[in-house]
């Protein structure tokens, strides 16, 4: 059961495989979890906001306990998809042009039952303790222009391969008995050397990707490409698996992560394009020296500008995906995943950072309300929308706006609990000009509900 009436969650419980061979097939309520989204009706297609979306979580196969630190089961990713798949047979009328994945955090009560917030803006990260994130995946939707069947989407994962690195034993005090390097216990090579397991980077993995899809194409056209970051390990214990949905983190004890790619793809005949990337990375102003001076990069505008020109100079490609992503230093980057295309690139691109609405020391507008202020904000500027994605952002409690959108980097305390606010950013096909305030709803005052939350006993 669930507060609220924007989601929904299924009496009975499928597996995606008892969903594939049940006959008749299962409505999606029975094979998708928990939804909300900014289409007002099934089958509205008249009105659609400028950047309508869903959010779809996985259902829960088990509750676990989480206060005896028992992870809870939920769907892996092709079932979500399995779910999204549902949805859109039942509304025709719509298509997807762009997902991404989205992470909440459960909670659990007295009772057992397990909780999670789809409309809040903000998420606090405490410094210890055992804590379970869940992560569904954001639909980005449009009016669906060409006729045929109801769109039908497919997801690949492709994940790093393992490697064996050499770490020389000088590094690390000590030199005798076993050495833990990021969680794991190292094998000794000889008096000099230890070896570590880890994963392949990013671009030998895209590498390999490339030489791979030419004997087993994608089944279908490329919707986006991005990067998720999965946990691989927590303190000893191997935790890799990158279809789960749900895992824990113990803050007691050390995590490695990696990253694997998803490539969401529209299921049809396969097309045989290049996959490839770049990287935008800010400048360095001053070079990081210590925890006492941290170093300074160039301003997060600098990097879009480089985005628009690196956009300009690269029009044979159709660009899937602007993805916004974090690396130590902790400075903020973009990267940007592309296909081979005869489509036109804008000459000119250019982004918007919306922001939620402050309504309190450490309270927001919820996500319904931000999307109204945005769907309002495009439909007064009528600018043509190029890309979109949902950023987090270090919450500041003394900046007006909760957070500095300006700079690249920021600083994380080790010791203490962190609070990420959630943001939308939105890419344009041209320049724009900021409309009257006037022309707009009024920003919220004080305190609002409004946050869809699911209760799951």
């Amino acid at each position: 059961m669930e507060k609220g009436d924007e989601g929904r969650y299924p009496p009975n419980v499928f597996t995606a495989d008892e969903a594939a061979f049940r006959i008749p097939p299962p409505t999606y309520e029975e094979v998708m979890g928990v939804y909300q989204t900014s289409v007002k009706s099934i089958g509205q297609t008249s009105d659609i906001s400028p950047l309508a979306y869903i959010d779809i979580m996985p259902r829960c196969l088990k509750v676990g306990n989480i206060a005896g630190k028992v992870v809870p089961t939920f769907d892996d990713f092709s079932a979500i998809v399995e779910g999204a798949n549902r949805w859109l047979q039942d509304n025709p009328g719509l298509s997807v042009w762009k997902c991404e994945t989205i992470i909440r955090k459960l909670t659990h009560g007295k009772d057992g039952s397990l909780s999670y917030e789809l409309n809040e803006m903000l998420r606090h990260d405490s410094t210890f303790g055992f804590i379970v994130f869940i992560k569904g995946i954001r639909l980005w939707l449009t009016k669906k222009t060409l006729a045929g069947p109801p769109q039908q989407l497919g997801i690949k994962t492709v994940v790093p391969e393992k490697v064996t690195i050499e770490v020389p034993m000088n590094r690390y005090r000590g030199g005798r008995g076993r050495i833990i390097i990021g969680g794991e216990v190292v094998t000794h090579l000889n008096t000099n050397m230890y070896t570590v397991t880890t994963f392949e980077g990013l671009e030998d993995t895209m590498k390999k990707l490339q030489t791979k899809l030419k004997d087993d194409p994608i089944p279908g056209t490329v919707l986006t490409i991005e990067t998720d970051n999965v946990k691989a390990y927590e303190g000893l214990q191997k935790d890799f698996d990158p279809e789960s949905t749900c895992w824990s983190e113990n803050k007691d004890k050390s995590q490695r992560n990696t990253q694997v790619i998803r490539i969401f793809y529209v299921k049809g005949s396969p097309t045989n394009a290049d996959i490839g990337y770049t990287e935008i990375i800010p400048d360095v102003k001053e070079q990081p020296e210590s925890a006492l001076k941290q170093g300074k990069f160039e301003n997060f505008d600098n990097v879009l500008s480089s985005l628009s020109q690196w956009v300009s100079k690269n029009q044979g490609l159709r660009v899937v995906n602007i993805q916004q992503y974090d690396a130590y230093v902790k400075s903020s980057m973009c990267k940007i995943y592309t296909t081979a295309s005869n489509g036109v690139p804008p000459s000119i691109v250019t982004s918007r950072l919306f922001l939620p609405a402050r309504t309190g020391r450490r309270t927001f507008e919820c996500m319904t309300q931000t999307m109204e202020r945005i769907d309002a904000w495009l439909r007064v500027t009528g600018v043509p929308i190029y890309s979109v994605e949902t950023v987090e952002l270090l919450f500041n409690e003394t900046n007006p706006d909760g957070a500095d959108c300006t700079r690249s980097e920021y600083t994380v305390q080790a010791l203490s609990g962190k609070h990420w606010l959630t943001a939308i950013r939105v890419y344009f096909c041209g320049p724009y000009i900021e409309p009257d305030p006037a022309m707009l709803p009024p920003l919220p005052v004080g305190k609002h509900g409004g946050s869809s939350s699911c209760l799951i006993l």
